[in-house]
């Protein structure tokens, strides 16, 4: 988003506009024109080029950039998932007037709207505005609203809405961020969720600096906790909307007649956005980074779930200041959000890695998946009867260990119309009735004893009964071999504990077919 130029910044000598948003269909584009001067002194402008989902100018309302950019998460929160906004940018680039409104901005620089614009109200309550009107349809009239105002000033975090009591960022045995010690309050409207904003916001630390007269000290998080009472657990959360109006990055410069606080803090918020930005960084680099650096910084701890959660959506907003004094700022902010979702900056489209991890392209082929038919009442992999893993080497025709799955095991299977799977001749998943019984702690005990065997249990696997010399081609193909049976005998647990644990609750048994499938597909992958 761009905003537009300030009075004193038009006023100034040698000042121009030197960013020019380009907005298309399905994606925007923006440039940006940086006048540098060469090695023989002469002077040049060089331009360059992002493209993003949607470009904003300095003549676009909250209301339009939340109808276009905010507006679809909304639903998703009622069905189950974790959305999260947040808006970055330099000091004074406008991140807190997107996401609080007019009216909660501007009050040290003398220029507050004196009166409150609709379109201009701020993310935090037209969204509330949507989330409560969908509250009050009657498929959703089990649902309670709380929210939460806290802030990440210094490192710590402390509750805006409890008398600025620290609070702590924890995560459980199951990887959720939890914060214990925060206050949570019901609302049932959202006039009265901006009356407790604006109670919280008065807590919030803010200072003056050279950039800006009103520049947010802290990073604030509000969420909305959507509860609802599921079986004999009360309250439990269903979903989630998170809007984090982060603080403005700064300069050394830019704060060095500042005093030694105003120093301190700019560089915890360096610190933090830094944090924040290698996080970004490996989310981007795909596989080649095996670690993400979460624990960087309290910023990047709380912001976790909205990055890699299960059902997390996540948007980003990234305000720019127009004038050519800023555009370093504004080229580090651009590059910055480029990270999160890289675009070709000429054409718009997203790069190779970004379209094949996309949860929105995943979602829209869940909803044009074709459903299936209810499945039976005890779906297994193998007849009990006949598939047992023992210590012997030498076994019954009647316990021989079936054969790793392939391609035409998965495809030629069928259900008919009572909902039955069907058996073909050359598939080897087979249909068991209800008094079937799979002794799972005894598979499990031997796919143990298998798996843990000692090295020297596995020399003493006759070997030449292969008929293979003792080459190194023998033997590393023989130890190939080994691992790759170990890993398909640690799959056949996990495919058996599968089963019986959905057995026990129907109700995930689309998490079932989903973990089912992952596991053919690394089955498959092995052969």
């Amino acid at each position: 988003r761009k905003r537009p130029m300030s009075k004193l910044e038009a006023l100034e000598r040698g000042e121009a506009d030197v960013i020019h948003p380009l907005d298309y269909d399905e994606y925007g584009r923006i440039l940006v024109y940086q006048p540098k001067t060469k090695l023989d002194l002469t002077k040049e402008v060089e331009t360059t080029s992002f493209a993003f989902d949607n470009v904003f100018d300095e003549h676009s309302s909250n209301l339009q950039i939340y109808s276009r950019a905010v507006r679809n998460l909304i639903p998703g929160v009622f069905c189950g998932k974790w959305a999260s906004v947040f808006a970055y940018g330099q000091t004074g680039s406008g991140k807190t007037f997107t996401m609080m409104g007019c009216n909660m901005t501007g009050s040290r620089a003398g220029n507050q709207s004196e009166s409150i614009s609709e379109e201009n109200l701020g993310l935090y309550f037209l969204a509330a505005q949507d989330v409560f009107r969908m509250a009050d349809e009657p498929e959703h009239e089990n649902i309670s609203i709380g929210v939460s105002l806290f802030e990440i000033y210094g490192g710590k975090l402390l509750d805006l809405l409890n008398r600025r009591r620290p609070i702590k960022c924890l995560e459980d045995s199951k990887g959720k961020v939890n914060f214990p010690g925060l206050s949570e309050h019901p609302v049932g409207s959202a006039e009265e969720l901006m009356d407790i904003i604006e109670a919280g916001a008065s807590n919030r630390s803010t200072g003056t600096t050279s950039a800006n007269a009103d520049s947010s000290r802290s990073h604030a998080v509000l969420q909305l906790s959507l509860r609802k009472d599921i079986g004999r657990i009360k309250h439990k959360e269903h979903g989630r909307l998170t809007f984090i109006d982060l603080a403005g990055s700064e300069r050394g410069a830019d704060t060095s007649q500042a005093c030694r606080t105003t120093r301190m803090e700019g560089a915890e918020i360096n610190t933090s956005l830094l944090s924040l930005k290698e996080v970004i960084r490996a989310l981007a680099t795909g596989s080649s980074m095996k670690r993400i650096p979460f624990r960087g910084s309290k910023l990047t701890q709380v912001l976790k779930e909205s990055f890699v959660g299960k059902n997390s959506r996540t948007v980003m907003v990234a305000c720019v200041a127009p004038n050519m004094k800023n555009c370093d700022h504004t080229l580090n902010t651009l590059r910055y959000t480029d990270r999160v979702k890289e675009r070709n900056p000429i054409t718009g489209k997203l790069t190779t890695t970004v379209a094949n991890n996309s949860k929105i392209k995943r979602d829209k082929a869940e909803k044009t998946r074709p459903k299936l038919p209810r499945l039976p009442p005890r779906p297994l992999t193998a007849p009990a009867t006949s598939f047992r893993v023992d210590d012997d080497s030498e076994s019954s025709e009647g316990d021989n260990v079936p054969p790793p799955p392939s391609k035409h095991n998965f495809t030629k299977r069928s259900i008919d119309a009572n909902g039955n799977f069907v058996r073909h001749e050359d598939d080897i998943i087979s249909l068991t009735s209800k008094d079937d019984v799979v002794d799972v702690e005894s598979l499990n005990d031997s796919l143990d004893d298998v798996l843990n065997s000692t090295d020297h249990e596995k020399e003493n696997i006759d070997v030449q009964s292969f008929n293979v010399k003792d080459t190194p081609e023998a033997k590393s193909l023989i130890e190939t071999h080994k691992n790759i049976m170990t890993k398909m005998l640690s799959m056949v647990r996990d495919e058996m504990i599968l089963v019986t644990t959905t057995d026990a609750n129907r109700d995930n048994i689309e998490e079932y077919l989903q973990k089912l499938e992952e596991l053919s597909s690394e089955q498959l992958g092995l052969i």
